[in-house]
């Protein structure tokens, strides 16, 4: 078996990816509380904030819930997911 990989259900999971990717999600988080203190713009805030929840949720959807290995169409529903949600709530935020 290779160092930092956990075989579970007959499938190995990379930890070290798991775990580049939760400092990741732990950097992008302190992110989001601190930017409305240093952007001043509303506008510039709210596109800032749902960058960094496609950013995660991309993450997720990819290393946590594996969903790069599985087929095609599920990942493009969720991902697809992941980008119209946001853009819907930026447009009604921004018109």
């Amino acid at each position: 078996m290779y160092e930092g990989t956990i075989v579970q259900n007959n499938k190995a999971i990379n930890m070290a990816a798991a775990t580049k990717s939760w400092f990741l999600l732990i950097t992008l988080s302190v992110i989001a509380i601190y930017l409305p203190a240093f952007v001043d713009n509303r506008s510039l805030t709210i596109i800032g904030a749902l960058v960094i929840v496609v950013l995660k949720g991309q993450q997720i959807v990819d290393i946590f819930m594996e969903l790069n290995n599985a087929p095609k169409l599920w990942r493009t529903l969720f991902l697809s997911y992941i980008i119209l949600v946001p853009l819907i709530i930026t447009i009604i935020y921004l018109v």
